[in-house]
């Protein structure tokens, strides 16, 4: 119940003003109690002074100092006063507890001579002859032209010190009791105020750490009509508004998370110092970036600046242009890698980060465009080559022909042999294009279905065989035991293995071999046609299966062949779900691999 600091701040807040007003009160009504009740004992014996002056005048007629003396004890005795009689010349006279004979003059003390100037005088001191702190009054009646004798009563303070002290006891007393009566109900009322104030305390805490689950739960909150209960309410509104706001926020950046982080365009945000603030994974793998380089998180900043990670020539002059620039800055950029050069196009937009100006950099991969685009031209300048020069021959032949060769014996039959050739190169090439370009058109074309392996290799093999033995060239199969059933298509497979060993057969030099290999491996069937022709080098091995792409251009139109072959290959074992490899040393050969699904 009590445990709270804030309760016990506030308590001790509280019970500091109720002791420090107790205490003040007490003190001021002591003080007035002390002056008041000093005030009414000078009263008082001025009043019995008055009763007290025949004394001073009964000196003169002839009373005898003894009498006086006599007179001032039964007074004294009777009032419990100390009485002193003083001559105008300051001797004592009489006193009631001390030999007045042996008393030095008094005409110097503050009453008497206050007595003796006004007709009365008062004075607190420590008196020489008894020892004790006195009040003395002193009266000194008649005129005051003449001398006058002076009649003084002391009273010891102690008796008032007595009355005070116990008056005090009665003050503190009530004080004391009034302090804890107001300290209990004080409690219950601090109780009251604090613990929905520090529970509220507790709930703007939280939710100022992100606990937007927090609420204000009071006893009977909602019976309270009070500031207390309102304040408690709004909070708890403000919760569940802050709660649903929150909600929506993180839900938004957890989308634009997910959509950023899912582009395949690079995204990177750097500061007005160039350093990273934010970049998602398709930009960290375009700039080769750090592993450990901040992600879509603008709480994380990176130490280098962008241009630092990243070794791009114009990538800090593109980000300065973006600075200047109220317009998208645009340029493409090349990024060398281990493997090759690539292209992207890099678009960069200013924004304000508060103070400062920060950049956003989309970066697009165009280097399959761009690689499209060169294999395009090529292609087209493949195309009309390859097409140019059969019809240049069948031209220059049919020409000769028409001047007169059609009726020489000797050239006639030979020419239309040329032209025959020729035509069947352009009748080959326009097929295999035809061919290729359905395969790339017609997703699905295929008719995929259970083809055993071995009977097409083998049919291949026989179709084969003669322009091997012609060559003297060696063609044999080297085939796992048991059958090797792949989901193909029959045509598509046998046009495949016919390629593969077609192009085995071209660059084989003679008296070597050429294997074609069936086996098995897990799900996959792997076809494969092995030579010991020249070897493909390295930095052509990742164009080999390009439309038109010959390594050595000169052999390669000595041997024939459209420059398809291959390309068609790759395109019928994807369309058949598979894939094809190349391993290839110059000088020793070629394997070329076809994985393809084998039938469970």
């Amino acid at each position: 119940m009590f445990r709270s600091r804030f309760f016990w701040k506030l308590f001790m807040s509280y019970a500091i003003v109720i002791l420090a007003t107790v205490g003040a009160t007490g003190f001021l009504v002591l003080r007035e109690y002390r002056q008041d009740l000093s005030e009414r004992m000078e009263t008082s014996l001025r009043n019995q002074l008055v009763c007290l002056a025949d004394l001073v005048d009964g000196t003169r007629p002839g009373l005898e100092p003894a009498t006086v003396m006599r007179r001032a004890h039964e007074v004294a005795a009777a009032t419990g006063r100390r009485i002193t009689v003083i001559a105008a010349d300051g001797s004592v006279i009489a006193d009631s507890d001390a030999d007045a004979d042996g008393m030095e003059n008094h005409g110097a003390r503050p009453e008497v001579r206050e007595a003796i100037r006004s007709g009365f005088g008062v004075d607190r001191r420590r008196s020489a002859t008894i020892g004790r702190e006195l009040l003395y009054v002193a009266h000194a009646p008649g005129a005051t032209e003449a001398p006058r004798d002076v009649v003084r009563i002391a009273v010891a303070l102690e008796s008032i010190d007595k009355d005070q002290a116990a008056v005090a006891r009665l003050i503190l007393a009530g004080a004391g009791l009034a302090s804890i009566l107001a300290l209990v109900v004080g409690a219950f009322i601090v109780r009251r105020v604090s613990y929905p104030l520090d529970r509220m305390r507790r709930v703007v805490n939280a939710l100022g750490a992100g606990d937007y689950a927090a609420r204000v739960s009071l006893p009977k909150t909602g019976a309270r009509r009070d500031e207390l209960g309102e304040m408690a309410s709004a909070l708890n509104r403000l919760g569940f508004d802050l709660s649903q706001r929150v909600s929506e926020l993180t839900a938004g950046q957890e989308r634009l998370r997910a959509m950023v982080a899912g582009m395949i365009e690079g995204v990177v945000a750097v500061d007005e110092d160039d350093r990273i603030t934010f970049s998602n994974y398709a930009a960290r793998r375009m700039l080769h970036l750090d592993s450990t380089a901040p992600g879509f998180e603008p709480s994380k900043r990176s130490k280098l600046r962008l241009w630092e990670q990243v070794k791009i020539a114009g990538l800090d002059a593109l980000l300065a242009t973006a600075r200047r620039s109220d317009s998208a800055a645009q340029c493409e950029l090349e990024l060398s890698s281990t493997d090759e050069d690539a292209v992207v196009r890099a678009q960069a937009h200013r924004f304000q980060d508060g103070d400062s100006v920060g950049v956003v950099v989309v970066l697009e991969d165009v280097s399959e465009i761009r690689r499209l685009e060169r294999i395009r031209r090529d292609f087209v300048a493949n195309v009309s080559h390859e097409l140019k020069t059969p019809l240049t021959s069948i031209r220059g032949y049919v020409e000769t022909l028409l001047d007169g060769a059609i009726d020489d014996d000797d050239y006639n039959v030979r020419f239309l042999e040329k032209i025959e050739s020729n035509v069947l190169r352009l009748n080959h090439l326009v097929t295999d294009l035809l061919s290729l370009a359905r395969i790339e058109a017609e997703a699905g074309f295929l008719n995929l279905r259970p083809v055993d392996l071995h009977a097409v290799v083998e049919e291949a093999i026989r179709r084969h065989e003669q322009t091997a033995k012609l060559r003297g060239q060696t063609l044999r199969a080297d085939s796992c035991s048991g059958s090797v059933r792949v989901f193909a298509d029959q045509e598509a497979l046998t046009q495949v293995i016919d390629n593969l060993i077609d192009n085995g057969l071209k660059y084989t030099p003679d008296d070597r071999e050429i294997v074609v290999r069936v086996q098995r491996n897990g799900k996959l069937a792997i076809l494969e046609v092995e030579d010991s022709g020249v070897g493909i080098p390295v930095e052509d091995q990742a164009r080999i299966f390009e439309r038109f792409y010959r390594v050595d251009k000169a052999r390669s139109r000595a041997v024939g062949g459209t420059g398809l072959g291959l390309s068609i290959v790759k395109h019928l074992a994807q369309a058949m779900d598979g894939s094809v490899e190349l391993k290839s040393q110059p000088g020793k050969g070629s394997i070329f691999r076809v994985k393809l699904k084998l039938v469970e």
